[in-house]
């Protein structure tokens, strides 16, 4: 596909579907992986730490290894990148799913944080290189459609897979579900090895010159590292809030932890009606649309620091969805088209680190001050924080102006990238 087509031109639509498709089932491998570890590490005699200590070194390796694999996001060819680190997802996982099955007795927890590790490192370099791919596929002016449509396919997948997971972990086994995750993440590989794309420009000064001139980049935007730092507080407490507190507030009442499951799916449902509305909705205003949407998201913090009953929980939850989607999609289409598409990775891996750097610690400090003060006041404290940062970002100038590019600029930044080329 070539870069100097019109903006209005079809022609990339065909590649971009092929790429939706690879991420769609690498997404769903993802996802039967996250939804049968914690019961297969706890099926092989590990304990609650045990299933922490392999949750915090995947976190851990790819928070530490993300800002380098946005350097090579931006040196190397960004399909190469995703196939290979989806062949490592595949091998990683199989091989997990083979010892499963065929030596049961064989597997340690320190067999999981293995494959942990190996699976947090292929991360690194995937995640960069993916959303490097769409700025490379997509005319800048067709972007916000192009991430709406992908971020609805990738909801269905975490709506459907996650149940569809857990049945088949009860009646085939972990080792079965280990196996059908690799045999995904193969099939990205096999999707996205045919796509046609032409090479991006490429940074061609040295590793460490180059994660200079990223951070220059990224810190030259002070919309962007704002919106950062913001997510780097806010991200934290809502997965504290969301993954830790809530489970806890709701396993002390009847049916606590069937409730959650409909909470959970009503979140799920809630983001892909975010990607419906983002496929109409294009705001002139872009990061300022995005931030005032994400005021609603912490809402279900509030309702459950409230103890509340199970409809209000999924409004809550619904709403909650919807608005995280909003946001992410308004900020991923800003940032596509305002950063230089040689630089994409970079400043995707630096965003990236940002909001996981401080997600282990907060996930610490929230079970330990909830046990000795409660788990609502906790919650309280999660819910204020996200909104307190989230306000804390009208007053910058970049976030209430920037504005989308009209389609005759749209134009002119494909010539600029041919130019460059």
């Amino acid at each position: 596909m070539s870069r100097s087509e019109s903006p209005a031109s079809p022609s990339w639509r065909a590649p971009f579907a092929r790429y939706v498709i690879g991420r769609g089932v690498s997404t769903a491998g993802t996802g039967l992986v996250n939804v049968v570890l914690a019961f297969a590490v706890l099926r092989t005699g590990g304990d609650g730490f045990s299933v922490g200590l392999v949750l915090a070194c995947s976190v851990l390796t790819q928070t530490l290894l993300i800002p380098v694999g946005g350097v090579i996001a931006d040196r190397v060819d960004r399909r190469t990148v995703v196939v290979l680190g989806n062949a490592v997802l595949a091998a990683a996982h199989g091989t997990m799913g083979l010892l499963l099955l065929l030596a049961p007795d064989r597997v340690t927890v320190w067999t999981f944080v293995a494959a942990a590790a190996t699976t947090g490192a292929a991360a690194a370099a995937v995640q960069p290189a993916f959303q490097g791919l769409i700025v490379q596929l997509v005319p800048p002016t067709a972007l916000q459609r192009a991430n709406a449509a992908l971020r609805l396919v990738l909801n269905v997948a975490r709506i459907a897979v996650p149940g569809l997971g857990a049945m088949l972990g009860a009646v085939f086994g972990y080792g079965q579900v280990l196996l059908a995750a690799a045999l995904a993440f193969g099939s990205c590989c096999a999707v996205l090895a045919g796509l046609r794309i032409s090479p991006p420009p490429r940074a061609t000064k040295a590793v460490l010159a180059g994660a200079r001139e990223g951070w220059a980049a990224f810190r030259s935007r002070p919309w962007m590292w704002g919106y950062a730092l913001s997510g780097a507080v806010a991200v934290p407490l809502w997965l504290a809030g969301y993954q830790l507190l809530g489970p806890l507030i709701l396993s002390g009442r009847d049916d606590g932890q069937g409730h959650w499951g409909w909470a959970v799916s009503a979140f799920s449902a809630g983001m892909a009606l975010g990607s419906l509305i983002a496929l109409r909705w294009r705001p002139h205003r872009v990061m300022l649309a995005c931030v005032l949407v994400q005021l609603l998201w912490p809402l279900p913090l509030a309702v459950l620091a409230t103890h509340p009953e199970l409809p209000w929980l999924l409004v809550s939850m619904l709403v909650s969805g919807a608005s995280l989607e909003l946001a992410v999609v308004f900020y991923e289409t800003a940032k596509q088209q305002q950063v230089p598409e040689e630089l994409i990775g970079r400043i995707t891996s630096l965003t990236m680190f940002g909001e996981t750097a401080l997600v282990p610690l907060a996930y610490v400090l929230a079970g330990t001050v909830a046990d000795r003060i409660g788990s609502g006041p906790v919650m309280w404290i999660c819910c204020l924080g996200i909104l307190a940062v989230t306000v804390a970002l009208l007053p910058v100038p970049g976030i209430r102006r920037l504005g989308r590019p009209t389609e005759s600029k749209g134009a002119t930044h494909l010539k600029q990238r041919v130019t460059r080329a």
